[in-house]
This record gives C-alpha cells, sequence and structure tokens, in this order.
C-alpha cells in the first residue's frame, strides 16, 4: 500500500522529514521557487509542511481536497487564508518558539547597522574610501529608548537584550498588558502615537493581519523623534513604504532597517533599496542553524494531526 504523502515546499532540515519518514508517511519535496510543482503534488497529499512562499486559500484547498493539516515553518502564517481552513476542516499550525532567538538578534543587529553606519563604512573601505563624514557612526544605543510595537514572544526577547544587554529604556505598544515584563525589565505600555514620539529606535514585532496592515502611515512616520531609527522584522505590508521612503529622503528619519518588504523580493526599481540610510535584508529575520532545525519540527504536529492527537502549537 502506497504511503500517505506530506507536500514540502519549504526548505525542511533532515530531522524534520525523518521524523515524517519515520510515521509512515511519504515526503514530496519541492522547491520552493516552483510553486507549480507544489499545485500539481498538492492534490495527491494528506498534509503539508510550508513556508511563507506558497498562497494557500480556499482555491487551494479545492483544487487539494485531501490536504487536512498545513504546518507552517516559522510563526507568521499570513500566506494561509486561516478562515478558509475552518471552512474546509483543514487544521493549521506553526512554530513560534524556534524563531524568537534569531529575530530578536536579527533586530538589534539592524538597529546597529543603522546606528553604526555599517553598510556605508563596509563599502567605504572596499572602494579605498577612508572616514568620510558620510560614514561617521550616529547614536550609541545605550540609554536611548526603544519602542516596541508589539510585545510577543519576540519582542519581549528584544527587550530583555535592549534593557539588560544594552541599558536601553523601552516602551511599547500591544493589545495585551504584559505586567510580568513591565515589573522585570522596567518597560512602560503606551498607546502607539505615545510609543513612536517617545522612541529613538522604532521596532516592528506585529504578525500581519487585518488589525496591522498599513499601521504606519504618513501620520505615524511623522509623529517619530527627528533622525529616529525604524526597524521592520514582521512584515512588509505593515509599513505604507512610499511613506516611509518620504521620511526617510526628507531625513525625518535618521535611517532604517528593513528585513521586509511589501513586495517580496523588492524590484531593482524600489526607492528603499537606493537610500543611503537604508540597511535591507532578505526576510531571513527567522533564520538560524537552530532555528531551521526547530521550525523544521512542526513535522510531529502534522503527524500528531494526522494520528487523530491534539497538536502542541494549533493556529486553527
Amino acid at each position: 500500500m502506497p504511503k500517505p504523502r506530506i507536500l514540502v515546499n519549504a526548505a525542511m532540515h533532515p530531522d524534520g522529514l525523518k521524523v515524517l519518514e519515520e510515521a509512515g508517511f511519504e515526503p514530496v519535496v519541492v522547491l520552493e521557487s516552483r510553486p507549480e510543482d507544489s499545485l500539481r503534488e498538492a492534490p495527491t497529499c494528506v498534509g503539508m509542511v510550508v513556508n511563507a512562499s506558497l498562497k494557500i486559500d480556499e482555491a487551494f484547498f479545492r483544487l487539494a481536497p485531501r490536504i487536512k493539516i498545513v504546518g507552517r515553518m516559522g510563526v507568521g502564517y499570513d500566506n494561509v487564508d486561516v478562515a478558509a481552513a475552518r471552512r474546509c476542516g483543514v487544521r493549521v499550525v506553526n512554530t513560534p518558539l524556534p524563531v524568537i532567538e534569531p529575530v530578536a538578534e536579527h533586530t538589534l543587529m539592524l538597529m546597529l547597522a543603522v546606528a553604526r553606519r555599517l553598510i556605508a563604512g563596509d563599502r567605504a573601505v572596499r572602494e579605498g574610501r577612508w572616514r568620510e563624514p558620510a560614514t561617521a557612526p550616529g547614536p550609541e544605543l545605550k540609554g536611548k529608548t526603544l519602542g516596541l510595537v508589539g510585545l510577543g514572544n519576540t519582542g519581549r526577547r528584544v527587550a530583555e537584550v535592549a534593557v539588560q544587554g544594552f541599558g536601553m529604556r523601552c516602551v511599547y505598544f500591544d493589545k495585551l498588558e504584559r505586567p510580568d515584563a513591565e515589573r522585570s525589565l522596567g518597560l512602560r505600555r503606551l498607546p502607539l502615537d505615545g510609543v513612536l514620539a517617545e522612541g529613538d529606535f522604532v521596532s516592528l514585532q506585529v504578525n500581519l493581519s487585518p488589525e496591522t496592515r498599513g499601521m504606519i502611515g504618513a501620520r505615524e512616520l511623522g509623529l517619530m523623534k527627528p533622525g529616529a531609527i525604524f526597524i521592520n522584522v514582521s512584515r512588509g505590508a505593515v509599513v505604507d513604504e512610499a511613506a516611509l521612503v518620504e521620511a526617510l529622503r526628507s531625513g525625518r528619519l535618521g535611517g532604517a532597517g528593513l528585513d521586509v518588504f511589501a513586495r517580496e523580493p523588492p524590484g531593482a526599481e524600489n526607492p528603499l533599496l537606493a537610500l543611503p540610510n537604508v540597511v535591507v535584508a532578505p526576510h531571513v529575520g527567522g533564520a538560524s542553524w537552530e532555528s531551521k532545525r526547530g521550525c523544521s519540527m512542526v513535522a510531529e504536529d502534522v503527524v500528531r494531526l494526522l494520528r487523530g492527537e491534539e497538536p502542541r502549537f494549533p493556529v486553527a
């Protein structure tokens, strides 16, 4: 009898594949860059392990009616229509814990890279230029205020490193109060406008949802301190990119560190790529050797659900 098939369209760690194989499933590995292969194989599969690249909506579930479980590697699942999954009787799980540390480290790295003008200095040295005014480092982190938009697991870890490691003050905006973090780290909860106005650095740590889509526009950027540094490691669609470009070009903001874009990969014509006060990364904030294995263990919840058991990290 053929083994039940699990579609894998993500770069999965061998240990995750081993979990599927030892549970009696056949992983069907397709290239992330070829969504047509996923669409071709999906109708033969009972479950899937995916990342952010494949759109999974009601049309997809109609195409692949045997799919009963979507395992999303990572914490974000905005590419999965959760309401459609519920209507179609499909369960959704994710892996919220393995990405906490790499995203937190990535956030602080972007803050430092922008403030210290690391990329501009690197480029200048390689081109034979030395200690030019345009590459002079900017502000230190110590004693500055970090405004966090979102204080979930990752936001809290960013606050820990910022407060305990760099001696920063931290204010946050979140729909939930976080009294434990307030007590242990000295955080203050403010409305969004207050966080934007107080932050010398402002970092977005929110999931993309109808409530957060476009939440940072021209008005919000205009509330920020002149010269403040803006960091986005959440999702590109949370920010009005045109407004961000204008704030950076005008000198209103001191710089930005961006791991995400409204369209990914961004086109060469994207004006953010031409701005000298912007440091960019290819949406790899949650990636590390350790997190690749950890996120691949979403396979364990896929197996649990297909065996009729409850998962550890349900989304729907």
